[in-house]
């Protein structure tokens, strides 16, 4: 079977990558140990020392291997490109930013043997979501590949998931801001990708699970948000999180909503629904349908 390492970008959030990090090692299953590249971007120079000094505890326990940084902080998308043609050498890797909690058990060496079975298949990764049938209007089918099922997905996605380096070197580039939309350019238009039959030609995106699956990740850095145009007029982390809408209607209702350190506590109407403009329709929904932000149904 081919290689995979393991590459977690972080940025001066020490409070969120405990928790991480703990449901890496509950819900994310191998079958000898991963080797673990970490990368800490220096945003915030206490908080990075911090984080710093916890990466070093778990190298010194075996539990990760390599650690990089960059002070002063160059961003995400940097980040990536110094790890991609630099430091990177397996066949894949599982991508993995600290703001994310896994909810629920995966098989990363089955992941592995479905992308060598099947080289059409670039990226399968684990949804903070629903699998929609439709998102922003785009149809993502499901289909069965070597015993799994996966939804298609019209874009390449910075969520936890699985890229095939080949396939990322290929297409590769990176700017400042949005990177993620800009990556995902590289492999054709808007209006290119809003074709099956081209997604599946030429982007081979993959969400895990059937359609209408509950989530497989949490996103718990919402409130966290490091990157320039996300952060607040006294430049600390922006984003916002309402647990009623991003959480509970996605949730697996067996699983157990842990608390994860947040760092505002509440938000007006005003501040949710300019946030929730950037989000997919489908997320909408739950906003008008709860106008009074009270607690989702499970759908």
């Amino acid at each position: 079977m081919s290689t995979i390492s393991v590459v977690i970008t972080s940025s001066s959030r020490p409070q969120l990558f405990p928790f991480m990090w703990k449901s890496f090692k509950k819900m994310l299953f191998f079958r000898e140990t991963p080797y673990v590249i970490v990368h800490e971007d220096f945003v915030f120079t206490k908080e990075s020392n911090e984080v710093m000094s916890y990466l070093n505890s778990l190298k010194t326990l075996g539990e990760i291997h390599e650690v990089y940084f960059h002070n002063p902080a160059i961003g995400l998308g940097y980040s990536l490109d110094y790890l991609i043609n630099s430091v990177i050498k397996t066949d894949y890797i599982l991508y993995i930013q600290e703001d994310w909690c896994f909810e629920r058990p995966i098989d990363i060496d089955q992941i592995v043997w479905v992308m060598d079975e099947n080289p059409n298949i670039n990226l399968i990764f684990f949804n903070k979501s629903l699998n929609f049938e439709t998102l922003n209007g785009e149809l993502q089918p499901q289909y069965t590949y070597s015993g799994i099922d996966l939804c298609l997905y019209h874009s390449w996605t910075f969520l936890p998931g699985v890229w095939r380096c080949a396939k990322v070197r290929q297409h590769w580039r990176t700017r400042k801001e949005r990177h993620e939309g800009y990556f995902t350019n590289s492999f054709g238009t808007h209006e290119q990708r809003q074709s099956i039959e081209y997604c599946e030609k030429n982007l081979g995106a993959y969400m895990l699970g059937q359609t209408g699956d509950y989530r497989y990740a949490r996103h718990i850095g919402n409130d966290w948000r490091m990157e320039s145009w996300r952060r607040e007029k006294d430049g600390q982390p922006g984003g916002i999180q309402d647990t009623a809408i991003m959480d509970l209607p996605h949730m697996a209702p067996w699983v157990m909503l842990e608390d994860t350190p947040i760092r505002k506590q509440t938000y007006t109407k005003e501040e949710f629904e300019k946030h929730m403009e950037d989000e997919p329709i489908e997320y909408k929904k739950w906003w008008i349908v709860n106008d009074e932000n009270t607690n989702c149904p499970r759908p």
